[in-house]
């Protein structure tokens, strides 16, 4: 359980605000979100003798903020209570914190997970494009990671699929690697539907756009054919997400836009 709980959090920076062009920076937002977790319905026929997840509920909470035309930073939190088909239950919390340079050429990420709160991993990674994708993990043990030039960070993914969001093509499929499984990248594929999702004015607040539009991603590993979870995302022009949904092979999770708010910050 505890490894698809964390590769929730594997993309969850792919639908936040990043800039598509120098002109637009004065429309950036930085804000404070919160989204509620849980479990999604199912219509799966169980096996005798297998263990299933009976119930999921949590929150996560984001932080991005512009640095101040630098880079941009984020903090993330989620906590998610899991309970099995046996009555066994399980608290999991990751939290992770990024800084990447906005031109995407460096990255900054600290990977902490805990279950029942027990410290079960804490990564500290650096990564830089040079002349490959060079990641390396100070003060740990962990081998350090060399990997092609094409694999992207965040950022430059991101910029991609707001650039194609209203745009002709219905498929896009990059490289990219952000930390969350620190000594893999991931193949993505990403599906632009033509659903159109406005939500509710209870959560929605003055300055970001209510018209979100529907995407699916699909996750591959290594040269797997067969992705290792799928994503529905509701997204908006500013990079804003309202609703999540990750489909992995025995569960699925729903996470829904609970509160929002803007965040001044003063550069001078």
């Amino acid at each position: 359980m505890l490894t698809a709980v964390k590769s929730i959090f594997t993309i969850l920076f792919f639908v936040i605000l990043i800039p598509l062009s120098s002109k637009s920076e004065a429309n950036l937002i930085s804000y404070q979100s919160e989204y509620e977790v849980s479990l999604a319905t199912s219509d799966e026929v169980r096996l005798p003798g297998k263990t299933y997840v009976d119930q999921a509920n949590g929150d996560l909470f984001i932080d991005w903020i512009n640095n101040c035309e630098n880079s941009w930073v984020s903090n993330q939190r989620m906590m998610t209570r899991f309970v099995n088909s046996h009555g066994v239950g399980t608290l999991s919390e990751i939290n992770y914190s990024l800084n990447e340079s906005t031109d995407g050429s460096k990255m900054d990420f600290v990977l902490e997970i805990k279950e029942n709160a027990e410290l079960v991993e804490r990564t500290i990674g650096k990564a830089e494009k040079k002349k490959n994708l060079e990641v390396i993990f100070p003060n740990s043990d962990k081998d350090s990671l060399v990997l092609s030039k094409d694999v992207v960070f965040p950022h430059s993914f991101l910029v991609e699929i707001l650039k194609n969001l209203y745009g002709e093509k219905k498929l896009i499929t990059k490289k990219v690697y952000e930390g969350t499984i620190p000594d893999k990248f991931f193949n993505i594929s990403v599906f632009f539907t033509d659903k159109i999702v406005n939500e509710s004015d209870n959560v929605m607040i003055e300055g970001i756009v209510n018209k979100f539009k529907k995407i699916r991603m699909s996750y591959y590993q290594d040269d797997s054919q067969t992705p290792i979870f799928e994503q529905t995302i509701h997204l908006n022009q500013q990079g804003v997400a309202s609703y999540f949904k990750y489909d992995y092979p025995e569960y699925s999770l729903e996470l829904n836009l609970k509160k929002i708010s803007l965040v001044d910050l003063n550069c001078n």
